[in-house]
């Protein structure tokens, strides 16, 4: 392979669309008259460099080899060091309330991503791809251990029984701070997408789902130019696709938060509005990743894939207690204010 030069075109463009976003966020505070007010949007604004620059350094370099080999912590201190910062910008909006949002979805959530493209538009080793950009978070991201020899049917299927079994529990443990008035637009489509309205499952399967078909789009467009057949190219596919639905779980939530899954008035005035959110979207991540994690450990020991068992669990449960449950079906119309 030869090597190649960075992508020009493609940091710009990253660069003005996402600082731009952040200058429309904080164009009024930018714009105050206030000086005090103007130099604490400007903190906010730069804060975002420093924080994408950090992503970007995780991705393209390697820590030094005494810090790497440090038992149990040396091979995810950088994963430790971004959890950190994600500890200071919840110290400070707990101070301060109203940055809840700021910290937490333009630079936290958005910023991720957005360091993570510009390390592989800046990319230029070696393969066929500038995904392999990306390789050192692929090589240290957690997973379930494959088995290293043949799987007897028996433990098969008693994990495939467990997984069903936490799945049930999972989707009766409903989400601490919802309010009762809720009203679930998409709740005839939870059982497609193995989830259950109100719970921390509330999410099931479509983050997962919507990363993979991302995936497999900009590998057919050859956007991302990936051999599956070699296993290199396969294995750091499927890195970059649990990367991406990790990604894709808070993008998928917090639109739901904000739009229709309000939070009870009781935590509302005890931690705010932007509190309250937040920990109706951590609670959806737990719930979200918890599925992952449980379809992987399917897949590698179980009976089948992982996605297509919660579909048909979710169905299944759905149909039998719709079907013999005697409380009669009653359709909420909450009035508009």
């Amino acid at each position: 392979m030869v090597n190649r030069r960075p992508n020009v075109i493609g940091l710009v463009v990253l660069a003005i669309l996402y600082w731009g976003a952040l200058y429309y966020w904080l164009r009024a505070d930018l714009n105050s008259d206030i000086r005090d007010v103007q130099l604490d949007a400007l903190v906010l604004f730069s804060l975002s460099i420093p924080y994408v620059a950090f992503v970007m350094w995780g991705a393209m370099t390697d820590l030094p080899e005494s810090v790497a080999k440090i038992p149990y912590i040396g091979k995810y201190m950088k994963a430790l060091v971004w959890i950190l910062i994600l500890i200071s910008f919840a110290i400070w909006a707990w101070i301060d309330p109203s940055l809840v949002g700021f910290l937490f979805v333009a630079i936290a959530l958005l910023g991720l991503p957005v360091g993570l493209a510009l390390a592989c538009f800046l990319y230029t080793g070696d393969g066929g791809s500038r995904l392999y950009g990306l390789k050192r978070l692929v090589d240290v991201y957690p997973s379930i251990t494959k088995p290293e020899g043949h799987v007897r049917f028996n433990q098969k299927l008693w994990t495939t029984t467990l997984v069903l079994i936490i799945y049930f529990a999972m989707t009766n443990v409903m989400i601490y701070g919802l309010s009762d008035s809720t009203l679930d637009i998409f709740s005839s489509f939870r059982s497609i997408m193995a989830g259950a309205s109100g719970s921390i499952m509330h999410l099931g399967i479509g983050p997962i789902v919507t990363g993979s078909i991302i995936m497999q789009l900009f590998s057919g467009a050859k956007i991302i130019q990936l051999d599956l057949q070699d296993s290199a190219d396969k294995q750091l596919y499927q890195g970059v696709q649990k990367i991406l639905v990790l990604i894709m779980i808070p993008i998928e939530s917090i639109p739901q938060v904000y739009g229709f899954l309000d939070p009870s008035e009781t935590v509302i005035l005890d931690y705010g509005v932007g509190w309250a959110n937040t920990l109706i979207v951590s609670q959806l991540f737990i719930g979200s990743l918890l599925v992952f994690l449980l379809d992987e450990l399917v897949s590698k020991w179980g009976i089948g894939s992982g996605i297509s068992l919660f579909i048909a669990a979710g169905v299944a449960q759905s149909t039998f207690v719709g079907t013999l449950s005697p409380l009669p079906t009653v359709l909420r119309v909450l009035p508009f204010p």
